[in-house]
């Protein structure tokens, strides 16, 4: 877990013997109902196999389902062109032979687990524990070869419906600031938040935009972005995002075909695309304020555009946009996908990768192919989307980075001030 991560329910009964061969397992908790199961006179069968006699007045808050799912894909994809990411999606079957994940009342309602209720999902060992998903359902379905499939978002989502028009805030608000009163006057104060204090002071004025549209809108009127951790807290950042999270510890070091290096990815695409390129970025306040800035050196027409901003200043709007082109000008590769096998015997150390998060960097090692051999590309860049695939037999983690952020030239001989003795002059992978 990480330092401000939502606690691990303590509550929860774990089926010992779910997946007790794997270094690392996945933890399936559903909400149940905190009504009593059943009371007296109210229709229950006495001999009926699901009510007993001494049964508790109430169910535990959440249940183990680790035993009887048959899948589970979590999906935190990456950020549109804006970079508005979108909330994190999970989908998980469960066998339900035994009855016991869709029970119904003689109303029709769901008796213990339905749509409205959480579904969190964390992975453990013996000695840690490690925030994979945490959100609400909104899809439970029961099918006809006695299995279930449950659709949940994270806590992102609930930020997404209309509440009319409102005024967050007063003039000169920073976004940290604006976003809190965005939550409250939503009346969304229950949900996890952690939100940057921001540069650029705000306008204010009535907006008809979604809670989380706007918080989308005032993050990114000081180059930040915003985005649903895998404890299910909605956080956003300042413009230094690509400078990786405060909140990890370590630099993994991964490689495409280097085979020295600590984790070697399966199946990568090395790529360079023409996604969130920008060589001019074009800015529009909510005043009409017009802020541009331009890098002649971008290959092609790459435009950035934004408008209804709420910077105040010409000078914010004129250094964010500078800003935005410096990041986004020129064309560097990126891992535009890749897996990882987290419970492979032959690689025990791959399971360190369970606890990667969003926007967290990573040191990408790729020897590409040259007229006379090989040359080595030793780049940094953020993890922006990561899908998990869980059955019971293997734990598949996918993932896709931002274009490099930062490099490592390599040294030739008597090309550097590098001497031989040189204590700070090590081998590289």
């Amino acid at each position: 877990m990480r330092v401000a991560d939502r606690p691990i329910p303590t509550s929860i009964v774990l089926d010992p013997g779910a997946l007790a061969d794997w270094p690392v397992r996945p933890v399936f908790a559903l909400e149940q109902s905190p009504v009593a199961p059943y009371t007296w006179n109210d229709g229950s069968v006495w001999n009926d196999a699901a009510t007993v006699w001494d049964a508790p007045s109430a169910l535990p808050v959440w249940a183990d389902a680790t035993c009887d799912f048959t899948g589970c894909t979590i999906e935190a994809d990456a950020p549109d062109d804006h970079g508005n990411f979108p909330a994190v999606r999970a989908v998980v079957q469960l066998d339900n032979r035994s009855g016991r994940w869709a029970q119904y009342n003689a109303d029709g309602s769901p008796r213990d687990f339905g749509a409205g209720r959480q579904l969190w999902i964390w992975a453990r060992s013996a000695t840690d524990a490690w925030w994979l998903f945490a959100g609400r359902i909104t899809r439970y379905d029961e099918r006809a070869d006695d299995t279930i499939e449950i659709e949940a978002f994270d806590y992102f989502a609930d930020l997404a419906q209309p509440i009319g028009t409102m005024t967050p805030g007063v003039a000169n608000d920073l976004p940290g600031v604006r976003s809190a009163a965005i939550v409250t006057i939503a009346q969304a104060t229950a949900l996890r938040t952690r939100f940057a204090a921001g540069t650029v002071k705000l306008t204010a004025q009535p907006t008809d935009a979604a809670p989380l549209e706007e918080i989308q809108l005032v993050t990114s009127s000081d180059g930040g972005v915003v985005f649903g951790d895998a404890d299910g807290t909605i956080v956003s950042t300042d413009r230094l995002w690509r400078v990786g999270r405060s909140d990890q510890t370590v630099l993994p070091v991964i490689s495409t075909n280097v085979c020295t290096a600590p984790l070697v990815v399966w199946d990568p695409v090395i790529s360079t695309t023409d996604e969130q390129l920008a060589g001019t970025a074009i800015l529009l306040n909510v005043a009409g304020l017009r802020s541009t800035a331009t890098n002649p050196n971008t290959p092609g027409r790459q435009i950035y555009s934004e408008t209804g901003q709420q910077w105040t200043t010409q000078v914010e709007g004129d250094v964010l946009a500078a800003w935005i082109v410096a990041q986004q000008w020129q064309p560097r590769i990126s891992l535009d996908e890749a897996d990882i096998y987290l419970t492979d015997p032959a690689h025990p150390s791959y399971v360190a990768a369970v606890g990667w998060r969003r926007l967290d960097r990573i040191r990408l090692l790729h020897d590409a192919r040259t007229p006379t051999g090989t040359a080595r590309v030793d780049v940094e860049v953020v993890l922006t989307a990561i899908t998990d695939t869980i059955t019971p037999d293997t734990w598949v983690r996918s993932i896709a980075t931002s274009r490099a952020v930062t490099y490592t030239p390599g040294n030739g001989w008597d090309e550097t001030l590098w001497t031989w003795d040189t204590p700070a002059a090590v081998w590289n992978y």
